[in-house]
């Protein structure tokens, strides 16, 4: 039977450039904007993200979240920190993807740059659509809550992420209610994201099939370690598990706090957040005082 004792956890995209940024050492934030120049160049982006379009500006900031993690995964492992397993927190099934060698960075990038023809699809249907944070409520307290308050056609918990922090996901208004409400129950924080997008519902699959097609539309290798699914807790080591990943990604909710639980029952005991300003660390929660999270301001 397989061991593990480290495990690499990659952020979402929900952290801003600038709390991305600020933590990066001088030398980590020279090879940064190396990369950042040369991708944004490329794809066809301005470095200054006011000058891009509003979906252009969206698309350009989570894939600064993506290139901070190359940087920050590349530190580690010339430090001699190798992971034995990993997972991924929405996006960050992108970033793992191609962190752990399934497929090239550039496609990771272009996966995060065809979020602009979801973004468009929504916009043309004219859906309003929006998720949002909630501190101190964990999944199944929220599920009491919410439902049969709110039909699931308007709202899913799109990930619970620990004991005491869910992420919710779906129509703008059930969103803004349900925020509204949950902060009325004793949430410390209830914060909407405004992202025009509700990722991790099933709605967003009528949406978001060019995303999905252009996620199969390469081979992907088996990855140099394995990932855990965010969505079921399967072991994944082949290249077609890792693009179902990908594919089913956008409209399918995530339980990152069974995720984080398995790997502690696999034995990890070393977690390491990959983002740049320990983003996964605030919202994670372990349940052994023998493991620990690091980021990268403790390496």
């Amino acid at each position: 039977m397989d061991t593990y004792k480290k495990a690499f956890l990659f952020n979402g995209i929900g952290s801003k450039p600038e709390k991305l940024l600020i933590n990066l050492p001088a030398p980590l934030m020279e090879r940064y904007l190396a990369d950042r120049d040369a991708e944004f160049s490329r794809l066809g982006l301005h470095t200054d993200l006011e000058q891009n379009t509003p979906f252009d500006r969206r698309v350009a900031e989570w894939l600064i979240s993506l290139l901070c993690d190359r940087v920050v995964f590349d530190h580690y492992t010339q430090l001699g920190i190798i992971p034995d397993i990993g997972a991924g927190y929405s996006s960050g099934i992108v970033s793992i993807s191609a962190c752990f060698d399934s497929i090239p960075d550039a496609f990771a990038h272009e996966i995060i740059l065809m979020n602009r023809a979801t973004m468009q699809n929504l916009a043309a249907a004219g859906m309003e659509l929006d998720m949002g944070v909630v501190i101190g409520f964990g999944y199944e307290d929220a599920e009491k809550l919410l439902f049969p308050r709110f039909s699931r056609e308007e709202l899913v918990i799109g990930s619970g992420n620990s004991v005491f922090c869910t992420m919710i996901s779906g129509r703008t208004e059930a969103v803004r209610r349900a925020l509204e409400l949950m902060l009325e129950e004793g949430a410390l924080k209830a914060i909407p994201f405004g992202t025009g997008v509700a990722y991790h519902h099933p709605v967003m699959a009528e949406y978001a099939q060019e995303y999905v097609d252009f996620c199969g539309s390469v081979d992907y290798q088996d990855p140099v370690h394995p990932i855990l699914s965010v969505f079921d807790n399967r072991i994944l080591t082949r290249g077609e598990d890792i693009m179902l990943e990908n594919q089913r990604n956008v409209m399918t909710p995530i339980r990152w706090d069974l995720a984080i639980r398995e790997l502690e029952q696999l034995g990890v005991t070393e977690f390491y957040d990959v983002s740049a300003n320990g983003a996964v660390k605030k919202f994670s929660r372990l349940r052994s005082r023998r493991c620990k999270i690091y980021t990268l301001s403790d390496v």
